[in-house]
């Protein structure tokens, strides 16, 4: 009854946490980053005596002015593409529905129509459910602070939270050990190290591979002319931070790069390989350089789950928890194996031996 108990509370608090994921992604945000940041604060803590303070200064400005440069370089880059290829996708579904009868103008046309408006809102729109995921506080939030007012307010209280949540992590972590079971203490923080383990590095590495993977879909692309190749490189890598979706860039490229043949001067130049074989070589390579080398490199341990499990976590977490559910999906079934075969296995082989 007691781990029911326990079970019930877990779930509960964290339907709580869903639901106002508007109000409360700010601070999810900051604890994510202390919790990952917390080993690098800990060794110049303990290897050089800098304060925590300062090394958590460190980093803030670095990760600001990084991704203050970071956008005023490749964001004019990245909405410029947009506008562009909002500008030509008329014409594209003009072509489909010419040539193979498949008419998707009207919903090309109200797509175009509400981005040509104002590509900015329309990305700040996006953006907002990307950090407010879909909970029912999203409609609450827009209303009483509208779409960028929540933005600009949620930027500025993350480095806040961060700087508290990571100078107070270590001691907020040692204060809950003293409510673990005494006789059990031990054997539940070597669980939860595991864990802490699992997650960590899986968090990590995704996020630096999803960049690498980014960078590598673009370039490739780009060499090979294929349009609009920073938006589709760049989408295509930070999709891999959810297990096989960026499968999604690949013929998205195939498509983009057609439509560029067919619809230009040169249509009656139609080559194959300028088509359909290099667009999906540069996307096989990059996998192939994730696969052996970019994984064992940088995240360096396989979470030990088999594709077929991976996939049913990534769709029972998409329809659970929407882009939360993708993201945290594999972390949370990688954490259940660990706790099934640490303590619910040896409890039933015990049941089944005395029965």
């Amino acid at each position: 009854m007691r781990d029911l108990i326990w079970i019930a509370a877990v779930v509960f608090f964290i339907w709580f946490g869903y639901e106002l994921s508007a109000i409360f992604t700010p601070v999810l945000v900051a604890l994510a980053l202390a919790y990952l940041f917390h080993p690098i604060i800990t060794l110049a803590e303990r290897r050089w005596n800098m304060p925590r303070p300062a090394t958590i200064a460190v980093i803030l400005a670095v990760m600001i002015l990084g991704g203050v440069g970071f956008m005023a370089w490749l964001a004019p880059k990245f909405i410029n593409q947009l506008v562009q290829f909002v500008h030509d996708a008329p014409r594209y579904a003009q072509i489909l529905s010419d040539r193979y009868n498949i008419d998707v103008r009207e919903q090309v046309r109200q797509f175009a129509e509400e981005v040509g408006k104002d590509p900015r809102a329309f990305l700040a729109d996006k953006a907002m459910l990307l950090f407010t995921g879909t909970g029912h506080a999203v409609d609450v939030v827009g209303r009483v602070l509208g779409t960028t007012t929540y933005i600009v307010v949620t930027l500025l209280l993350i480095p806040l939270y961060f700087f508290f949540f990571a100078w107070q992590f270590g001691p907020l972590v040692g204060y809950f050990e003293q409510f673990l079971p005494a006789s059990r203490r031990q054997r539940i923080l070597d669980i939860l190290g595991r864990m802490d383990k699992t997650v960590a590095t899986f968090f990590r590495a995704r996020v630096t591979i999803a960049i690498i993977m980014g960078v590598l879909f673009s370039v490739g692309w780009w060499w090979f002319g294929v349009p609009y190749w920073f938006l589709l490189g760049m989408g295509s890598g930070l999709l891999s931070l959810i297990p096989y979706a960026s499968a999604i860039g690949w013929p998205l490229a195939v498509i983009l790069k057609w439509l560029a043949v067919t619809s230009g001067d040169d249509a009656a130049g139609f080559d194959m390989w300028v088509v359909m074989v290099w667009p999906s070589v540069v996307y096989i390579v990059v996998q192939m350089l994730e696969a052996w080398v970019l994984t064992p490199w940088i995240q360096g341990q396989s979470l030990e789950m088999s594709m077929v499990t991976i996939l049913i976590a990534v769709f029972v977490g998409g329809a659970v928890g929407g882009l939360y559910g993708l993201l945290l999906c594999i972390p949370i079934v990688a954490c259940g194996k660990i706790l099934m075969v640490e303590v619910v296995l040896p409890r039933m082989r015990t049941w089944a031996a005395e029965n």
